[in-house]
């Protein structure tokens, strides 16, 4: 029995090493925005709010506040439920449903309200290699660079570019874990039928809106990103990470 002990603590022990390592060693870049007031919304969306409660200036023992947010506020990821009626919830999401490997498509090219067509995802692959299954697949339009508070991220909020119907078709076929881009939806503005929401959403393949710092990342990485558990939710904020090697810079 000792033995048998002793090896699960030296086991251990290499898991928690490996992974300090890793934070040592690594940049842990941020994909995810500040939840702040005045932050861009979509209009028949909530507002972020807060209201404090309790505060030492108030005399209080402690600080806390009330948070009113939507369920699609900032960053944010998409359950089945959102687009899908019988849909799986945020909370029946797998925890792990937000941690592979990431492949980063820069997409910046692609004008306002055009998509991300799947010509243009083979030849990424040529470049960079093939898209694997479990892999979680980012879409850098470079609409973050529109992102503001107040009336200055209007511009924001309209006009974005998406994935293709096509692309969204191929992304089931390699069975990849997750879909995520830099703006407002994964379907370009305007659009009369939410496509590619229906395609992933409608197999269980989630989708995260909303992503910043993509510029920072190279074209592979690895990506964590853990969501809020709300009962029955179509979404929910999500703090959502990539390790980049430090001689590894964006494209």
């Amino acid at each position: 029995m000792r033995s048998i002990r002793y090896n699960m603590v030296s086991i251990d022990n290499q898991f928690i090493s490996m992974m300090e390592q890793v934070k040592k060693n690594f940049q842990i870049i941020d994909l995810s925005y500040t939840l702040e007031e005045n932050m861009p919304v979509w209009p028949t969306h909530p507002r972020y709010g807060a209201v404090v409660y309790e505060t030492y200036e108030q005399g209080g023992t402690s600080m806390h506040r009330m948070i009113t947010i939507g369920e699609h506020s900032g960053t944010h990821i998409d359950s089945p439920k959102h687009f899908i009626a019988g849909g799986r919830g945020v909370d029946e999401l797998d925890i792990t449903s937000v941690m592979g490997r990431g492949v980063v498509l820069h997409a910046e090219h692609i004008t306002p309200k055009g998509v991300l067509t799947l010509k243009e995802i083979k030849e990424f692959e040529e470049k960079y290699g093939e898209i694997q299954k479990g892999d979680i697949v980012i879409i850098r339009f470079g609409w973050e660079e529109k992102y503001a508070l107040g009336r200055e991220g209007e511009e924001f909020l309209a006009d974005w570019p998406g994935l293709s119907e096509e692309g969204a078709k191929y992304f089931l076929d390699k069975e990849v874990l997750a879909v995520g881009c830099d703006t407002l939806s994964l379907d370009a503005f305007g659009v009369k039928e939410y496509v590619c929401h229906e395609i992933l959403l409608g197999n269980n393949i989630p989708i995260i809106e909303n992503m910043c710092n993509l510029k920072k990342l190279p074209p592979v990485t690895y990506v964590i990103g853990l969501a809020s558990k709300f009962k029955g939710g179509s979404g929910s904020p999500i703090r959502i990470t990539a390790f980049v090697e430090p001689d590894k810079k964006g494209v």
